[in-house]
This record gives structure tokens, C-alpha cells and sequence, in this order.
């Protein structure tokens, strides 16, 4: 089994832990979750990881999959953000299958949704050309024809049920789409990324060292009060 547990993506699956615990994060400006709650989403998240390779805690989603795709690597991941091409065939050294989120106490987990996007620079010479172009590419006849077949991953809700985009694909996209319709939203307020780089160092060095969960909590907490006060 193996799990990615970089410092981005440890904090991830920690809100995703706190929903499946039965709150969900930020519901209040004082703190991210109640310390109960928190502290054992990352006593679950180190035991769990405590049944991986080590490497695992070194893995982003690329690098698990590259894992997965060889001979002798691991089999199975319960969780991870998804990238298409894995499931294409001759992408990688073995073509991975690709299916909806496991289930805690008989509920499906639910994903945290973030991700990039396609903008302008502020510093674009052709502002005009440029939004021309992103509209295209934006544009739901582009997202489930060339830039699928080019090997993107599309945004557009059209793509993930193309039938052309799931044979190219091995279902991927109809496959997790239901991942996403469920997902967490992060937050995006000012500040908020400064928050997550700190958050997320907090939870990998617990994940890597042990400690106290409730003292990760906090800190974590703190950090976020200290973002939502620089931000106003």
C-alpha cells in the first residue's frame, strides 16, 4: 500500500480525515476543528502511514503513482489526487485503474478540492489574445477533444463524460467524477496559502517524529487565527 504524504498533501488528507470524524474544517474563525476531532485525524493519518514504506512521507501523488506503475511496487492506494495519464495505456511502465474514494465507517471519505487554474498575467502584453486563447482552451469542445488527446487533464464537466475522453482514459474521468461532485472546498480567503505551507510543515513533522496531537493542533489553530487577522 502506499499513501502520498508530502507536507501538502499529509494536511489534505487531514481534513479529509476530519470530515469522515464528522466536522468539517473552518466552520468557525477561532479554529480549523475542535481539538478531538484534529488530534485523532492525525493519530489515524500516522498509523495508517505507519503500514506504508517510509518513502511514502518523501511521495507526492506523481511519485506514488510512478511506485504503483512498476513490477515490483506497491499495489494499492486508498487516496490521492488524480492524474489521468496513469490511466492511459503505455503512459507508464504498468497502467494503474482508477475508481472512487474508500470508505470510513461505512461513509465515503470526501476529498479536499483546491487545484490550479489557468489565468492572465497582470504583466501580459496581449491581454486580449491571451483571453481569447484561455476561452478556448476553457471552452468544453476543446477540453474533451485536443486537450485530452494531448494528454491534459481537462477542468470542464463536459470532458469528464465524454465518451472519447473515458476510452482514452480507462474510465478515469466518469470513474472519479463522483470524488469531486462530493469534495471539500478549501479555503481562499487573502492569506490563506501562508497558512497551508505552515499547517502543513506541522502536521509532517508529527507524522515523521510523533508528539503530542493535541499540541499540533493547536498550533495549527494559531496559525490560522494569526492568517485571518493579517489578511483584514
Amino acid at each position: 500500500m502506499a499513501v502520498p504524504a508530502v507536507k501538502i498533501d499529509s494536511l489534505m488528507h487531514v481534513y479529509m480525515l476530519c470530515i469522515a470524524l464528522g466536522e468539517e474544517p473552518f466552520g468557525t474563525p477561532e479554529r480549523v476543528v475542535s481539538p478531538q476531532v484534529g488530534a485523532a485525524a492525525l493519530e489515524h493519518l500516522r498509523e495508517l502511514l505507519a503500514l506504508c514504506d517510509p518513502a511514502c512521507l518523501e511521495r507526492n501523488p506523481i511519485r506514488t503513482y510512478e511506485a504503483l506503475a512498476e513490477t515490483d511496487g506497491p499495489a494499492y492506494c486508498p487516496f490521492a489526487y488524480g492524474y489521468s495519464n496513469y490511466a492511459r495505456p503505455g503512459y507508464a511502465r504498468h497502467q494503474l485503474t482508477f475508481g472512487g474514494l474508500v470508505r470510513y465507517n461505512g461513509q465515503r471519505l470526501r476529498s479536499t478540492l483546491g487545484g490550479t487554474g489557468l489565468a492572465i498575467s497582470a504583466g501580459c502584453r496581449n491581454p486580449e489574445a491571451a483571453l481569447a486563447y484561455a476561452r478556448y482552451v476553457a471552452s468544453p469542445e476543446c477540453q474533451r477533444t485536443l486537450y485530452v488527446t494531448s494528454g491534459g487533464q481537462p477542468g470542464h464537466r463536459a470532458a469528464w463524460l465524454d465518451e472519447a475522453a473515458n476510452e482514452l482514459c480507462a474510465g478515469y474521468f466518469r470513474a472519479t467524477l463522483q470524488t469531486l461532485d462530493e469534495a471539500f472546498l478549501r479555503p481562499r480567503y487573502d492569506g490563506y496559502d501562508a497558512f497551508q505551507d505552515q499547517a502543513a510543515e506541522l502536521v509532517h513533522a508529527y507524522l515523521r517524529e510523533g508528539g503530542n496531537p493535541y499540541t499540533v493542533v493547536e498550533r495549527i489553530d494559531a496559525a490560522y487565527r494569526a492568517s485571518l487577522q493579517a489578511a483584514q
